[in-house]
């Protein structure tokens, strides 16, 4: 059996990158965990955690979801080291800002508020590193 192939998904298929596959499955992590977050605020009445949802959804789920649909169809630029950093970055830095923006909103403004922006920092810096990607990927190639 050639390694490349994924048994799971039929003869002759090949195997999804293991980047965008770590996309993917971390959107529909954040999804499900951003959907449980907003039924538990709205049973409980704490709305003051709503910008920590509202990232959790919008960075965390769908953000996500946009790196790995551009990665599935560019393994060539899953494979360098430019769409690893970015993965760190985006990942590690969504979690550790949405954890500051949740201690933040419980009343710990100290510990949370540096988290969140450390976590924001590292967002935004994964950001651009997406915007080289996206150039990367749309740029033409020489005929």
């Amino acid at each position: 059996m050639n390694s490349t192939r994924d048994v799971s998904r039929g003869q002759g298929q090949p195997a999804m990158n293991p980047l965008a596959a770590f996309h993917l499955r971390a959107a529909a992590v954040y999804a499900v965990i951003g959907m449980v977050a907003g039924i538990t605020m709205s049973a409980t009445h704490h709305f003051e955690y709503g910008p920590a949802h509202a990232h959790l959804n919008l960075l965390g789920f769908v953000a996500a979801a946009l790196y790995g649909l551009l990665l599935k169809d560019r393994a060539d630029l899953a494979a360098t080291r430019l769409a690893r950093l970015h993965a760190g970055l985006a990942h590690a830095g969504m979690v550790v800002m949405i954890a500051g923006l949740v201690i933040l909103f419980s009343g710990n403004p100290g510990l949370g508020e540096p988290l969140a922006k450390i976590g924001s920092a590292a967002v935004v810096l994964g950001a651009v590193l997406f915007v080289a990607l996206v150039f990367r990927a749309t740029a033409r190639r020489a005929a």
